[in-house]
């Protein structure tokens, strides 16, 4: 409520009396934090980027706004709030969509191998993001997001194996 507060400029006492109940409280913030979020769409589809980048930008935000959602508030809304829990579905559904174009593009214009799955590709970025969610475990590592997000951009994009160490035939199908 804080950050929402401080974005629109007001007190946190001024959104508490705007609202009649908690959940009505709930929807506000969740439809505002979810409308922010979703800013990453235009950037994923800029196409006076180099692709890659596009995504770099794209994700890396999705990343950093995520990232301040605390775990506990989202399960409060999935174990409570079911109208609002689908919201929160339907915006990570929208999420793989874009995630799985983005990648077909990518597979069409030649900047993934053909044989890559972009299904696949798009649940590895849904499970980061839901790794990023879990702040517990992310506070007792010490993860920060953006070195996080690094980590992974560079692992989907440049691999983790080194050369010299490549598959074997076996593994390459």
């Amino acid at each position: 409520m804080s950050k929402l507060a401080n974005d629109l400029g007001i007190s946190k006492t001024t959104i508490y009396n705007h609202y009649t109940s908690k959940e009505e409280l709930l929807e506000a913030a969740l439809d505002y934090k979810l409308s922010v979020i979703s800013e990453y769409e235009s950037v994923l589809e800029n196409i006076t980027l180099p692709y890659t980048e596009r995504y770099r930008k794209a994700i890396l935000f999705f990343c950093v706004q995520l990232f301040d959602i605390s775990t506990r508030l989202m399960w409060e809304i999935r174990d409570h709030y079911p109208k609002l829990w689908k919201k929160v579905l339907k915006f990570q559904k929208q999420t793989f969509i874009n995630l799985k174009e983005y990648y077909e593009i990518g597979i069409d214009i030649g900047a993934f191998r053909a044989d890559s799955d972009p299904v696949l590709m798009s649940l590895n970025d849904q499970q980061f993001f839901e790794m990023l969610g879990m702040n517990k475990i992310i506070e007792e590592n010490n993860i920060e997001v953006i070195p996080a997000f690094n980590h992974h951009y560079n692992m989907k994009f440049n691999g983790i194996v080194d050369p010299k160490f490549g598959l074997t035939e076996d593994y390459k199908s």
